[in-house]
């Protein structure tokens, strides 16, 4: 199993996310609580903008592994206690239309938190202890998050003292030494507490959560160590962990390095161009590799004769198809060709040769593909594959085009012109620049269970024509969007609509003529919040200038108006979860405000090397216009 999801993430990250989830989806039918394959599917569904079905793969795979789940729940129970509409009362509502009963237990918690709401905590302490004498004994699960409880207001209120010396008191409970909740909650009042008794304490305890847990947190608490240890002046220790760290985060998020892309390649036929279009996490070589994995390491570092040498000293079918990669590349068009033929002797089914070969078909020389095609056997089986293809991938015009190629040969003019004709309008349709303009990729957080998961969606803007010179208003904002959001966006609309006039009057001189519309994506969902500005403000003057934004880049960021033409950028909550959204997401970067570069920095939730990867900066929304349309919009 695991090689045919090392496959799939290979496809993932050439861009093959058709194959990839057909694949993974096998996998996950025959094994449906596989970690690995849950969180690619999730992966795999955020890339294509399918967050609901993300969600649910995200959820899932927290159900699988429920590790450090106290926190979450008494995280949920305070966000109840806040709510009154929702968190109050012997029900919970969920959905529109249901109501779910609580348990006794959780009514009796839901009243110390809000006792702690009402901003009295030695009241609501004093109910977490009598709790936890009530259970102890009895219901275990109960007392440890009554004292869990009572450790963590003892935290919020600022007490880190007694919030420590209770989690140590209930490591000296029979089965709680070893606690994964309890060591979570340690280490976190450890490393608070910062003198270098306590933070020599929070390494013990960070070193066996990277050794006990499979969630995330694992990964994250390697951050913590390196934080810990460079906090300690323990540079060796702290550069060591910070290796370990971006490896398992990077692994975690389902990226590749050189030898993990080679060693997937050696065992699965993948063409040498697409794997050189990766982004590899390092380029170091693997150890120990057998002659083929050797030899694509030399292709994709630019030693293509080494390659070929290696290759050569084996007649199987995959050495043969690299061999004819390399001869493709070098021009040598008939001995490319030559070769992928041979190769269809032994594996007749090949979508990527076959695909290779039909690409070929109308250059020079390729007299052998026409007459390899024309062969009923050869031609049936081509199109089988081909329409198997379009099934999955029904809008890859890169299919049509080679489907009507081999109709042609076959001597099929009219579907070879139907096809054709689709190749053409969705390979348009596609490179449509308008396709982008007025849609901006925003970075959010999405709570779920009381975790946070960095996301990115869509913000939409969208203009119709008024009657001329008396446009310019919004007149629509669609989606799930709260009221505080609708009011953000309105401001922001005005906003930006007199930065552009002023700023940009001859390239915004018909703004207007026309009226304006946005829409918030996710919309079983309610958007809140202030941190969308940014990429609010990006998605209106994409259409006031009519130019497509870059679908590579999110953004997120408080736009703050200090004069017509002055919008600054201030700081946004999490922001370490929207980056880790935007690289889940591979995107090649994600717009910040400053104000959140020394956050970052520090945080040990992202490892340096993809924060300096990925974190773009800016202070005001002219510096955010410049990195989105590039600095000559102004000259323009």
């Amino acid at each position: 199993m695991e090689g045919n999801l090392s496959h799939a993430n290979l496809l993932v990250e050439i861009g093959e996310l058709d194959d990839a989830e057909s694949a993974t989806v096998k996998e996950l039918q025959e094994h449906p609580d596989e970690p690995e394959g849950l969180s690619l599917l999730a992966k795999i569904k955020h890339i294509r903008g399918e967050l609901s079905e993300a969600f649910a793969c995200w959820a899932h795979g927290r159900a699988v592994t429920p590790e450090g789940g106290a926190r979450m729940r008494l995280e949920s129970l305070l966000q109840m206690a806040k709510d009154p509409e929702r968190g109050t009362g012997e029900f919970l509502a969920v959905g529109q239309s249901h109501l779910w009963r609580k348990p006794a237990a959780l009514l009796k918690l839901e009243e110390v938190f809000r006792l702690f709401v009402s901003r009295q905590p030695d009241e609501a302490r004093e109910a977490c202890e009598q709790l936890a004498r009530q259970n102890r004994g009895t219901d275990p699960d109960l007392f440890k998050l009554a004292v869990l409880a009572e450790s963590w207001i003892a935290e919020l209120s600022g007490d880190l003292a007694d919030s420590c010396a209770i989690l140590e008191e209930l490591g000296k409970e029979r089965g709680f030494e070893g606690d994964v909740d309890r060591a979570l909650a340690l280490a976190r009042v450890y490393e608070q507490l910062g003198d270098p008794d306590h933070l020599a304490k929070a390494i013990n305890v960070c070193e066996y959560l990277a050794r006990t847990l499979r969630t995330f947190e694992s990964v994250a608490t390697l951050g913590r160590l390196a934080a810990l240890h460079r906090a300690l002046a323990h540079d060796e220790e702290a550069a060591n962990y910070e290796q370990l760290f971006l490896a398992a985060f990077q692994h975690r998020m389902h990226r590749l390095s050189l030898a993990e892309v080679t060693a997937i390649a050696a065992l699965v036929y993948v063409p040498l161009d697409r794997l050189a279009a990766i982004r590899f996490t390092n380029t170091a070589a693997p150890v120990d590799p057998a002659p083929r994995q050797r030899a694509l390491v030399s292709a994709l570092l630019g030693d293509h004769p080494g390659a070929a040498e290696l290759l050569r000293g084996s007649g199987e079918p995959i050495d043969r198809k690299y061999l004819a990669d390399l001869a493709l590349a070098a021009g040598e068009r008939g001995p490319a060709i030559g070769l992928y033929l041979a190769t269809l002797a032994a594996d007749p089914g090949d979508r990527w040769v076959i695909l290779r070969l039909l690409d070929q078909a109308s250059e020079p020389g390729a007299e052998p593909v026409i007459e390899y095609f024309q062969q009923p056997e050869a031609g049936e089986l081509a199109k089988e594959i081909l329409d198997s293809a379009l099934r999955e991938a029904p809008l890859r015009p890169d299919f049509w085009l080679e489907l009507a190629t081999l109709h042609l040969i076959r001597g099929q003019p009219e579907e070879a012109r139907r096809c054709a004709e689709r190749a053409d309008a969705l390979a348009k349709a596609a490179a449509d620049p308008s396709n982008a303009v007025g849609r901006a990729l925003s970075a959010a957080v999405y709570h779920f269970a009381g975790r946070a998961k960095g996301l990115v969606h869509e913000v939409w803007a969208g203009r119709r024509p008024a009657t001329p010179g008396r446009g310019g208003y919004l007149e629509e904002i669609l989606g799930g969007v709260t009221p505080e959001l609708e009011r953000t966006v309105r401001n922001i609309f005005l906003s930006v609509r007199e930065y552009a006039r002023a700023k940009l009057p001859q390239q915004t001189a018909g703004l207007l003529d026309y009226n304006y519309s946005y829409k918030v994506t996710k919309e079983d969902e309610p958007s809140h919040g202030t941190s969308a500005g940014l990429p609010t403000a990006l998605a209106f003057l994409s259409v006031f200038l009519d130019r497509p934004l870059p679908q590579d880049v999110a953004s997120s960021g408080e736009l703050v108006t200090d004069a017509h033409d002055v919008l600054v950028v201030r700081p946004v909550g999490e922001a370490e979860f929207k980056l880790q959204g935007a690289y889940n997401r591979n995107l090649r970067a994600l717009i910040l405000p400053q104000g959140n570069r020394a956050g970052l920095v520090a945080s040990s939730r992202i490892p340096k090397a993809v924060h300096d990867e990925m974190a773009l900066y800016v202070a005001d929304l002219d510096a955010a216009v410049s990195l989105v349309f590039g600095p000559d919009i102004w000259l323009r």
